[in-house]
């Protein structure tokens, strides 16, 4: 600290000064920077962990909005291809089969034929046979609905017995249309396992829904 000297009149005061002496600043190894950061945790350390937490959520981050586009392109391309199909059912108000007591008939419903086929068993002149696969048809167009009927021969069945098979259809509220008869033959050797398939050709289209059926063999 400067100290003043005694005043003199008509001078300014006199300061007498102190000499201090000047030391260098050393810094001690290691501590560079102690001013600076805490120690244990160098800045260079903190600086590391701040950039991997913020690639791991931009890495987060872009797989996320990565799985919303293409979840978002799966929904588009399924949304384009989807097809609309409308379906018509036929309903049936029931269906009779009037077989005699010497025969079995089984019901299999209506196809629609893949290619036109001759009548067969037209008359008991000239009638199917029961065996492996035989058919007794009216005559049959391409693509027309057929129903089909499967007759079986039993142990009581009458030998070379002809019968006759005709299908009535009636459509709800319409008038009854008759289609056949067909025609077939019992064989000499009775064999439950032979059988004739009945078809009947019914048109290009079902009949008016609803409707009914019956089916006479006599």
């Amino acid at each position: 600290m400067a100290r003043a000297s005694k005043f003199q009149h008509g001078f300014l005061p006199r300061l007498t000064f102190v000499d201090h002496n000047c030391y260098s600043h050393t810094l001690v190894g290691g501590t560079e920077h102690s001013n600076d950061s805490e120690p244990d945790r160098p800045e260079g350390e903190e600086m590391n962990k701040m950039s991997k937490i913020y690639k791991r959520l931009r890495r987060t981050f872009t797989w996320y909005l990565s799985s919303k586009i293409v979840l978002a392109l799966l929904i588009v391309a399924v949304s384009a291809t989807t097809i609309v199909t409308s379906t018509t059912y036929q309903a049936e108000i029931g269906g009779e089969l009037n077989v005699t007591n010497s025969l079995v008939a089984v019901d299999k419903g209506f196809f629609v034929a893949g290619s036109s086929v001759a009548a067969t068993g037209t008359s008991c002149s000239s009638p199917a046979t029961f065996g492996a696969g035989t058919v007794a048809n009216t005559g049959i167009t391409q693509q027309d609905l057929v129903y089909d009927v499967q007759v079986n021969e039993t142990l009581i069945t009458n030998m070379n017995t002809c019968y006759k098979a005709t299908l009535i259809v009636t459509p709800n509220g319409g008038s009854a249309t008759t289609y056949g008869p067909v025609y077939m033959n019992s064989t000499s050797s009775i064999l439950s396992t032979f059988r004739i398939d009945c078809e009947f050709d019914t048109g290009a289209s079902a009949p008016s829904s609803p409707y009914s059926f019956q089916l006479t063999i006599q």
